[in-house]
C-alpha cells in the first residue's frame, strides 16, 4: 500500500486538488464536505513531500494549524485574516516550491511527472485564490463583481482560474493596485507555466526515442 501511495503520488495529487476546486468553487458548501476536501487535498500532498522531511514538517505544521481552524470556525470567533485561510496559503507554498523543484529537475520525464505539472497548475490557482481573498479582507473594494456583493472564494476560484490561464472574462476586475499586480503576476505565471510544460513534453518524447 505505502508503494502504490508513493508510485501514484501526483495523480492522487491531482484528483485531490480537482475535487478541491469543484467543492469550493460551489458558492457555501456544506461544511463538512468543505472541511473533508481540505483534508485530503493535505493528505495527498503531504504523500509528494515524504522525500523531504523538511518540507514534510513544515506543511504539516501549517497543515494542522489549518484543520484546527476549520474545527473551531462554528465554535468559536477567530481573526477573520486566519478563517480566510492564511495557514492553507502557507501550505500551499510549501507544496509548491517543492512540487515545482521536482517536476522541472527531475530525470527521466515520466506520465506520473506529468500528472504533477497538472496538479502544480491546479495548485497554483487554489493558491491564488486564497491570496485574493485575504487580499480583499485586508483591502476592502480591491475586486469587483458589477453589481453583486464583494466577491467570495468560490468567485476567487473563477477568477483565479481565467486569470492563471489569461482567458479574463472580465466579469470580475481587480481595481486596488495590490490586487492588479497579484492579478498580473499570475497571468504571467500561467503563460510561462504552459511553456516549460510544452517542453517538459518535448522531453519525454524525446527521451522515449533514446530508449531513457
Amino acid at each position: 500500500m505505502n508503494d502504490l501511495l508513493l508510485r501514484y503520488r501526483f495523480r492522487l495529487l491531482f484528483a485531490g486538488t480537482l475535487l478541491a476546486i469543484v467543492v469550493l468553487g460551489f458558492p457555501q458548501p456544506p461544511r463538512a464536505l468543505q472541511y473533508t476536501v481540505v483534508v485530503l487535498l493535505m493528505l495527498t500532498g503531504l504523500n509528494t513531500l515524504r522525500h523531504n522531511r523538511l518540507l514534510l514538517s513544515l506543511a504539516l505544521f501549517f497543515g494542522l494549524i489549518e484543520l484546527l481552524v476549520q474545527l473551531l470556525h462554528d465554535y468559536a470567533s477567530l481573526p477573520a485574516i486566519i478563517d480566510r485561510g492564511l495557514a492553507l496559503i502557507a501550505f500551499y507554498l510549501v507544496l509548491v516550491n517543492a512540487l515545482f523543484r521536482r517536476v522541472t529537475q527531475e530525470r527521466p520525464v515520466t506520465r506520473e511527472l506529468l500528472y504533477g505539472f497538472c496538479a502544480l497548475y491546479l495548485q497554483l490557482g487554489l493558491a491564488f485564490a486564497f491570496a485574493f481573498a485575504v487580499l480583499e479582507l485586508l483591502w476592502p473594494g480591491s475586486f469587483t463583481a458589477g453589481q453583486q456583493a464583494a466577491p467570495r472564494l468560490d468567485s476567487f476560484v473563477y477568477y483565479s482560474l481565467v486569470t492563471l490561464t489569461t482567458v479574463g472574462y472580465g466579469d470580475i476586475q481587480a481595481l486596488s493596485p495590490p490586487a492588479r499586480l497579484l492579478s498580473a503576476g499570475e497571468a504571467v505565471i500561467g503563460v510561462f507555466f504552459i511553456a516549460l510544460a510544452v517542453s517538459r513534453v518535448i522531453t519525454l518524447l524525446h527521451d522515449r526515442e533514446l530508449g531513457l
